[in-house]
């Protein structure tokens, strides 16, 4: 969903043809460049402070997540842009065409929520962060930093100042770094990473989920899809029947992107896992969980020293602003195609105020967060957790979508890749059975 050149921003909402919009719609876009921008988009203030979390009270348990889950995470984005460049339709439309009115509106009122807690997160994370650089209120750096990010969603195209806001990120690779300079059972994080351990608990099935939720984000999917459309737009394909040989150059390009561009991601994620494991595990476990995202700046404070919670600030900030854009952009898409607005100007328009409107809710209920003296760890976990309940119904309609003749006609994605996609949404599925059975008694 993130790759690509900088020099080729995409834009999920505006016509290409559409110059006297431009302004509006232009940086709703879910692509930016490799490297730094992939791994810090991918892993927004709520992967870091949960991989962070997770790695705290259970240490290298939860690691094989982050290596297992990568084949099926590269195959569920590969089943997404395919039913984009085949119908040239986003999944919202296509659901909403597809499914009854009851299940397409549980599956989008169901992202909605996580996708607008999420935002609420991040922007909390955001005054956080604020706060950990320069001191000084984090309601008032709440609000300040979740206005500069509609600012820049508003009037600049994201490819451009991702080329900047990338930059902060660089603060991630201390976690790689606490690897060389820490105390790391070797043989211990290997067996970890393809070996899966489940604990019978309902605070470990909690933490899977939350782990699940902060990798297998169904945005990813939704945005994903997405900019598949506009590829095909701005490549001026009308046919809504494609034949396999103009689409599967397409399919080559965003199978190579997503293949780098997830093992970027879920690296990153396993190495602030990692790190949090071989330092602060000895010291938080779930009877003494971290408490605060000052505490678990102290992952990288074998590399940096007193400089961590600054470190973590940038970090923290930098990915905010980079994962609101797409946040929010695929959230007022899928909320317009519950309308079945046709595209065009007036769809990008009502599609600009559902995004300011998402904005200010989310900013609303980070705010409330404050008030109620919710820390940003805590409210990360909340969002990743609800973020890995909410994505079986998507993974479940997803799946079935891909293999519909009346969707996908003869261009239904490989055995394999929906072997893959099933894999995936059995194991989250079980995961959440089990949680909400251990939580009943």
């Amino acid at each position: 969903m993130k790759a690509g050149e900088p020099g080729r921003p995409r834009r999920l909402f505006a016509s290409p043809s559409d110059r006297s919009y431009k302004l509006a719609a232009r940086a709703w876009a879910a692509d930016i460049g490799p490297g730094f921008g992939t791994i810090a988009t991918d892993n927004d203030p709520g992967g870091i402070l949960t991989y962070s979390l997770a790695g705290a009270q259970y240490g290298f348990d939860l690691l094989w997540i982050c290596v297992l889950s990568y084949p099926s995470m590269v195959a569920l984005q590969m089943v997404a842009a395919r039913i984009a460049a085949v119908t040239g339709k986003g999944l919202t439309e296509n659901m909403r065409e597809h499914y009854s009115r009851w299940l397409f509106l549980l599956a989008v009122v169901r992202f909605l929520g996580a996708n607008t807690l999420n935002m609420a997160a991040d922007m909390l994370a955001m005054g956080e962060a604020a706060q950990l650089i320069f001191r000084g209120s984090v309601p008032l750096f709440t609000i300040f930093f979740a206005c500069v990010s509609l600012a820049l969603q508003w009037w600049l195209p994201y490819a451009r100042y991702v080329s900047y806001l990338k930059w902060l990120a660089l603060s991630l690779f201390c976690y790689a770094g606490v690897m060389l300079v820490a105390d790391v059972p070797w043989h211990t994080l290997a067996w970890r990473a393809f070996v899966p351990h489940v604990a019978w608990s309902e605070d470990y099935l909690a933490m899977l989920l939350a782990v699940l939720g902060t990798t297998v984000s169904p945005y990813l999917l939704f945005s994903q899809a997405e900019q598949e459309v506009e590829e095909r737009a701005r490549g001026g394909v009308q046919d809504s029947s494609p034949q396999k040989k103009d689409v599967q150059p397409q399919l080559k390009k965003i199978r190579c992107d997503t293949v780098v561009r997830t093992v970027l991601s879920n690296l990153c994620g396993a190495f602030i896992l990692c790190a949090a494991a071989a330092t602060l595990h000895a010291t938080h476990t779930p009877r003494m969980p971290l408490g605060t995202a000052r505490e678990a700046a102290q992952a990288i404070a074998p590399v940096v020293g007193g400089y961590a919670q600054p470190l973590l600030g940038l970090a923290l900030l930098g990915t905010a602003l980079l994962a609101l854009p797409p946040l929010a952009g695929s959230a007022a898409h899928a909320a317009a195609s519950s309308f079945g607005w046709p595209r065009g100007k007036q769809r990008d328009r009502r599609i600009a105020g559902i995004l300011v409107v998402l904005m200010a809710v989310s900013a609303i209920i980070a705010l409330l967060f404050c008030l109620f003296a919710v820390d940003p760890l805590k409210a990360c976990y909340w969002s990743a957790l609800i973020n890995g309940m909410t994505v079986s119904p998507v993974l479940i309609l997803l799946v079935l979508l891909s293999a519909r003749r009346e969707a996908v006609g003869e261009m239904k994605a490989h055995w394999f890749t929906r072997a893959l996609c099933w894999f995936a949404t059995i194991a989250t599925c079980a995961a959440l059975t089990a949680h909400v059975v251990l939580e009943a008694y």
